[in-house]
This record gives C-alpha cells, structure tokens and sequence, in this order.
C-alpha cells in the first residue's frame, strides 16, 4: 500500500490569511485549525496559528476560545523564549477578557505589556496595546482617560504610517466622544474613520463604523437616518460572522425605534440583542438590554415591573464595576420615582 505524503500546513495557513484579510472569519478558523494539526513539531507555524485562532475567535466572540489559545500562545512563546511574542499574547488575552466586563484584569495584563513594549522600544506594540488599553478605560467608565489613550495611540499609529491603526483609534474615539457628550465630534471620527476603512476593503472596520455614525446621528436624535446606517452595519456584520458588534448594533437600533415611538420592534431588537450577548458572555451588552427593556415596561404602564428590571441592571452594573452603565441604571431609575415626565430614553 503506498504512504500517503505529509501535507503541508503552510498553503493552508496562508489562504486562511487570505480569508481573514478579506473578513471571511468562518471559513478562516476552519483552516487555521487543520494548518495547526498539520503542524506538527514545526513551532514557527504552530505558534503563529495559535496567534491567528485567537484572533478570529475574538472577533467571532467566542472568547472563551480566544483565551485558550492565547494562553497556549504565551506558554509555547515563553518556553521558545520569544518575549515579543510572549507580551502579544497577553495583549490578546486581555483583550478576551475586557469583552466579557473583566477589564481590571485586562486593564493589568495591557499595563504589565506596555513596559515590556517601551523596554524593547516597540513602537508598533505600544500602540496597540494603548488603544486596547483605551478601550478597557471606556468600559471601566473612565471616559476623559480613555479620550487621551486613544489619542496617543492614534498619533504613535500615525507615526508608524499604519492606516488600520489610525482607523481603530479614530473609531475608539468616536465611541468615547459620544459617551462623553460630543456627538458633533463623535459623528466626524467615525465619518474619517469609514473613510479609511472603505479604501482598504476592511468590511469589520466599514461595518463598525457606519454603526458609529448611526449612533452619533441617534443621539443627535435623526432616529430616521441612525437607522439606514444601522442597516448598512449589521448588513456587513452578518457578512462576517461578528456576532458580539452586530448585538451592540441590535440594542442601539433597538433604541432608535424606541424613541420613534415603535416599541414592538424595539422590544424585538432587545430581546435578540440579550440572547446574542448571552451567548458571548457579555454582561455589559445584557446590561443596557435589561435598562431599555425596562424602558418600554414603563413607556407601557408597568411602573412596577419597569423599576424591578432596572433594579436588576443597576446591581448587575455596580458588581461589575461599569461606572457609565450603572450612571444610567440610576438615572433612569430616578426618573421613574421622581420625574415620570422625563425619564431618559435615549443613551450613549
């Protein structure tokens, strides 16, 4: 009987490379996961699979995954003695971490990175590793600090001539500009950021943000316009497989029918937004789910159950230390008891 010949994983890892360029996350895993067992004892390859399935599981939101393989990452990276490799993987582990609202430990690891980076004076690293950083601060609810992060990272990405760099920073911007009440700003971060992002065919970044832009027109409260922008992103969102930025997209779109007055389809929007944060484990995202549900119980007439709802979400917010989320938890909740008449119904 002839032996078979041993198949190479390298053909397979670069069209898996090709795939994720091009946004095909899916089909990307699926190849990186056979490139990894073809490996073997080659480590070059083994290692930059474990990289690269820590990536797309992170961007697929299956972060329980993406943390199984940067740990694997970090522990082959230190025994290689490799540091760079071995500091990428804890920006990747803290990343996976900040999405499931553990962004102290994220906070840490980024931290514990940095030095590691600005010792090896690592340009490109410290970059990445302060707009990651920046986007833990944001979550944390420590808004003007997250401002300035993205900023420095943007100005170093600028520096390094990295245009997805800038565009991430931008798109950081935007979202932290809006939560702090610019939405005049927010609308033209997003707007430089969707250019780039259109010229480099990065159909995550062109998705992220047009849901950008629809949230600053939404807080502008043009809940017509949000909405054809809102369309656009979770039209690129499903291309992609990104479950986690299209469930943030289902909330906010939520929000918009909401203040137009359409509180069945933003009632519908909620509940598919909850089950998809559910699923990725996202206790911020199931947070504002739970305050905009209990928006409509009130809009509706149950008082009671309205208040018993955002009880819930503010004790869930306070636990998890999301200072933002559990500022809005209050204030709703204080309206409902004090100021029926002005209970907010718009948020960030």
């Amino acid at each position: 009987m002839k032996k078979r010949a041993n198949k190479s994983p390298y053909p397979i890892f670069s069209k898996a490379e090709k795939m994720r360029r091009k946004s095909k996350f899916i089909g990307a895993l699926r190849l990186y996961l056979e490139a990894k067992r073809l490996a073997g004892k080659d480590v070059e390859i083994k290692l930059s699979c474990l990289f690269s399935l820590g990536d797309v599981y992170r961007m697929t939101g299956e972060f329980g995954q993406a943390r199984k393989f940067y740990k694997e990452a970090h522990r082959l990276s230190r025994a290689l003695k490799r540091d760079t490799d071995s500091t990428d993987a804890l920006v990747g582990l803290g990343l996976s971490l900040r999405a499931t609202g553990r962004f102290k430990e994220a906070l840490r690891l980024f931290d514990r990175a940095l030095v590691a980076y600005c010792a090896g004076k690592d340009a490109a690293g410290q970059a990445f590793t302060l707009w990651a950083k920046a986007g833990a601060l944001r979550i944390q609810g420590d808004v003007k600090e997250a401002i300035e992060t993205f900023k420095k990272s943007k100005r170093l990405f600028e520096r390094l001539k990295d245009p997805a760099g800038v565009g991430y920073s931008l798109t950081g911007l935007g979202g932290a500009s809006r939560v702090a009440g610019r939405y005049g700003a927010s609308w033209m971060y997003y707007s430089l950021a969707n250019s780039l992002f259109k010229e480099s065919r990065d159909t995550f970044g062109v998705a992220y943000s047009y849901c950008g832009m629809a949230n600053s027109l939404r807080m502008r409260e043009k809940f017509r316009e949000s909405l054809e922008y809102f369309k656009k992103a979770a039209a690129n969102y499903k291309k992609i497989g990104d479950r986690v930025s299209y469930a943030y997209t289902l909330w906010a779109e939520g929000t918009a029918h909401h203040m137009l007055g359409e509180s069945k389809a933003a009632g519908r929007n909620f509940k598919k937004a909850e089950r998809l944060f559910k699923k990725t484990k996202d206790p911020r995202g199931i947070i504002y789910c739970m305050i905009g549900t209990g928006q409509i119980e009130f809009k509706r007439g149950g008082k009671r159950k309205a208040a018993a709802i955002l009880k819930t979400a503010l004790k869930k917010a306070s636990l998890c230390g999301f200072k933002t989320e559990k500022g809005y938890a209050e204030k709703v909740l204080d309206a409902i008891e004090k100021n029926p008449e002005r209970v907010p119904l718009n948020l960030a």
